[in-house]
């Protein structure tokens, strides 16, 4: 018997077409997944995106902050901007209120109201419409924020500041280069209560602390100078008293003019010509307080004398009291520098 042929197998197209289905069902089913929860979420309202933004300054969330902010003008710093200097306040914005939303067409404005302990201050921020994604959803954008700008004079030896006890440290550029005295820092802030001061600087100051408050204010703000240094210690003192002494009024004893400059001496108008100078009896050195960076002092008690040799080799001697006042400073290495004022010639304040 001849061998029974064998059965055709079944034909591939249907098996095709299954997977055609199934592969489409896959993809419409990721489709749905990815747009579904965007058609579902809708639009975020501009007052939500507002109080969003609010609420991370009441929450001290200084990253969302940076994000909305305007960029700092050259030379203004945002190095205070961060959650430990905020949070480190003693006070800051606790409450705000949504006053009114105002939407015309794809621009927008929420007024709102915040609160820093009793202080309250209203602010408009402003927020634009545009689409994005694939089905074009429509988010509303809020535009730069402006925050306030804290100013603080500075002593040229702190290379920072202490904001509510953080240190913020300030760069070479910002400590400009000047040798003495006080720079202007201008520092980006969240509004708050901050205590600021100076670093320590040591054994011969003490730094001075400000209180500042910066009030609830979104926008362009500029607060009063702050002046911020270091009082002198006795040790401070006495290292200043020797200076004036060792240094300053041994410059002037080396001239041999009659009445030399910026020293605490000096003969009479009637004598000329040049001699020599000799102190007799140091002056008592009293230093009173200081500011913007410069320390007063007074010296008293104290006798000098100036001997003049004429050409026939006989000597006339003057002798003249030591009593004028001095100015003290720190340079940029905390160390310190003074001078007398006497026989002025150049101005320093």
């Amino acid at each position: 018997m001849p061998p029974t042929p064998a059965a055709a197998g079944p034909s591939p197209a249907p098996h095709r077409r299954r997977r055609w289905w199934l592969l489409g069902g896959i993809a419409a089913l990721l489709a749905l997944v990815l747009v579904l929860p965007q058609v579902l979420v809708g639009e975020r309202s501009p007052e939500t995106e507002a109080r969003s933004f609010v609420q991370a300054i009441l929450d001290a969330d200084t990253d969302t902050v940076r994000e909305h902010m305007v960029e700092p003008e050259d030379g203004v710093l945002d190095v205070a901007l961060t959650d430990q200097v905020v949070l480190a306040a003693e006070e800051r914005v606790d409450r705000f209120t949504i006053e009114e939303t105002t939407v015309d067409g794809d621009t927008a404005q929420v007024r709102a109201t915040l609160q820093l302990g009793r202080r309250t201050q209203e602010t408009t921020l402003h927020l634009t419409r545009h689409r994005e994604g694939a089905l074009r959803r429509p988010v509303w954008e809020l535009e730069p924020v402006e925050l306030p700008v804290m100013r603080v004079s500075v002593p040229v030896s702190a290379p920072a500041v202490l904001i509510n006890g953080v240190e913020v440290p300030l760069s070479d550029e910002a400590r400009a280069d000047q040798a003495f005295g006080l720079v202007e820092v201008h520092l980006v802030v969240l509004p708050g209560v901050y205590q600021v001061s100076a670093p320590e600087g040591g054994e011969a100051v003490t730094p001075t602390t400000v209180r500042s408050t910066i009030p609830p204010v979104l926008g362009p703000w500029l607060n009063s100078l702050i002046e911020i240094g270091y009082d002198l210690t006795d040790t401070g003192k006495e290292q200043f008293s020797t200076y004036l002494i060792d240094t300053a009024l041994l410059e002037c004893v080396r001239s041999t003019q009659p009445r030399p400059e910026n020293c605490p001496f000096g003969a009479s108008e009637e004598v000329t010509g040049e001699g020599a100078w000799q102190i007799l009896t140091p002056p008592q050195i009293h230093v009173a307080g200081g500011a913007v960076g410069y320390y007063d002092a007074y010296g008293y008690g104290g006798l000098a004398e100036f001997t003049v040799t004429a050409e026939d080799g006989g000597t006339t001697v003057h002798r003249v009291p030591i009593e004028e006042a001095a100015i003290g400073m720190m340079d940029r290495d905390g160390r310190f520098y003074g001078t007398w004022f006497g026989n002025q010639e150049t101005t320093y304040y």
